[in-house]
């Protein structure tokens, strides 16, 4: 009687496991990677600090990233997205609804929601990002990046509200992208919640107003 062979199966059950430990591994050191960040800057936020944050061995973190300059880039993408996947933000559900929703109003209402979403996980690592940019040109091509992702934003978020039927025929596309800019800005965000002493729904309330004041809506 011939033996049959049990190892392919085996392989297929052993692979998901591997890749789901592997993805619970990435991001662990992704949370702790970003709180290092944010608390010690570029500098002081060595692989072997972040390692023993994330309760790794160093290799493990160079072997998953690379370089420091990757883990940083790998953590602002981390910190804007809300989770491991590398899909693109404008490929995200909360677009698609934003686009199908009928009014301004309804559309700003789930932008300013997404605005307070995304600056509440990621506006400290922007701050540490801008402030190491002006001393390491890996870190300055991040914050470029950054810069240019928040100009696509700005200018899908303008065309996609000039698109909507109710929006007032008086507003122009670089009026409206001057109040997308301000509500995008991580250091409006920052200043509002840390010197203002807004909580963050706080913040999404005063985005409302904003929009409302601002755009009409």
């Amino acid at each position: 009687m011939r033996k049959l062979n049990k190892t392919p199966r085996s392989r297929r059950y052993e692979a998901p496991r591997r890749a789901a430990a592997a993805a619970q591994t990435r991001e662990r050191i992704l949370r702790a990677a970003k709180a290092t960040f944010e608390k010690r800057g570029w500098a002081g936020a060595t692989i072997p600090v972040i390692a023993r944050a994330a309760r790794v061995s160093h290799q493990t973190v160079e072997a998953t990233f690379g370089t420091k300059a990757a883990l940083l880039q790998a953590t602002v993408d981390f910190s804007i997205r809300g989770d491991i996947s590398a899909g693109p933000m404008r490929r995200r559900e909360v677009v698609a609804e934003m686009e199908a929703a009928l009014t301004i109003a309804a559309m700003l209402d789930l932008h300013a929601q997404q605005v307070r979403s995304v600056s509440e996980r990621s506006a400290a690592i922007a701050w540490a990002v801008e402030h190491a940019a002006t001393s390491d040109r890996r870190v300055a091509r991040l914050w470029r990046t950054m810069t240019d992702n928040r100009r696509f934003a700005v200018a899908w978020a303008a065309e996609a509200l000039l698109a909507k039927p109710d929006a007032p025929s008086q507003l122009e596309r670089d009026y409206v992208e001057d109040v997308f800019w301000l509500a995008l800005d991580w250091s409006t965000y920052r200043t509002l919640t840390r010197d203002r002493g807004f909580l963050p729904h706080e913040f999404e309330a005063w985005l409302r107003r904003y929009y409302r004041g601002m755009l009409g809506a």
